[in-house]
């Protein structure tokens, strides 16, 4: 996979309109109901994430995805601005136009000049059973699919270079064993706040499946360590990390967030 036909992430950080005295239950409503009808540019999607614990537990967050570099392009330039191929998409949604000014009575958005990073995929598990599809999925007498989001913040230990790194996780990712319903990204950054940094990205089918491995911070059940006894492979591959860099978890910067919202146009 080239670098262009990776995916590529952004992260925006998102805040109540508290001057309005807009209330959680007030904004997640919204949302729910008709924000997901905003449409995502073709080749992305969007989630809007709620912090479940760590660094930013209660706060929001919005998670775009574009399918590729040329994805990305066509929409977002280098600093984070609308591309005139951007403008005319919103042109021609004039009611998305409508429902994105309602959100902003509630909340800021996903765009500048909220604080943001973004980030390209530099590794991931190819071989874990994390069901396709979106973050979130409305599907008729079901219901919603919210899976879980985490993101660990890390870094280099001193002496380590960027492509040294890089090179270890790109040649060892394949020995890496999700739990059932987990999938493991590597990202590294490429503009905003958090330039050049490492971030792993846990996707997890359900707020349940989070729960039946580690229900709280640091705390590990009896599944989730039979799991490890039972893939030692993959315990090999993280002390080969640790030489090289800080580990996901504590104590990382991290949050785990659950999905509220998103597109629920498939773009």
């Amino acid at each position: 996979m080239t670098q262009l036909s990776q995916p590529v992430f952004s992260l925006h950080y998102v805040g109540l309109n508290l001057k309005k005295g807009v209330t959680e239950a007030d904004f997640e409503h919204f949302v729910r109901q008709q924000g997901v009808h905003i449409p995502a540019y073709p080749g992305w999607k969007w989630s809007l994430l709620k912090g479940l614990r760590g660094e930013r537990k209660a706060q929001y967050l919005m998670l775009y995805e574009a399918e590729s570099q040329q994805a990305w392009d066509m929409y977002m330039d280098s600093e984070g601005a609308l591309t005139p191929a951007a403008h005319a998409f919103w042109q021609q949604h004039p009611q998305a136009q409508s429902l994105i000014s309602t959100w902003r009575s509630f909340a800021t958005f996903g765009e500048l000049p909220v604080l943001y990073s973004t980030f390209r995929l530099l590794a991931e598990n190819q071989h874990r059973s994390l069901p396709a599809g979106a973050n979130f999925q409305r599907i008729a007498d079901r219901p919603d699919v919210q899976r879980v989001v985490g993101f660990h913040h890390l870094a280099l230990k001193a002496g380590v270079r960027a492509a040294e790194f890089d090179a270890f996780m790109r040649d060892n990712v394949h020995r890496i064993d999700d739990y059932p319903g987990w999938k493991f990204h590597m990202l590294k950054g490429t503009g905003g706040s958090r330039s050049e940094q490492y971030v792993v990205m846990l996707i997890i089918e359900s707020l349940a499946s989070l729960n039946a491995f580690h229900p709280e911070l640091d705390v590990a059940t009896e599944r989730s360590l039979q799991f490890v006894r039972e893939h030692q492979e993959s315990e090999r591959m993280y002390d080969e990390w640790r030489e090289l860099a800080s580990f996901s978890g504590a104590p990382q910067m991290y949050t785990d967030y659950l999905t509220l919202a998103g597109n629920l146009n498939q773009g």
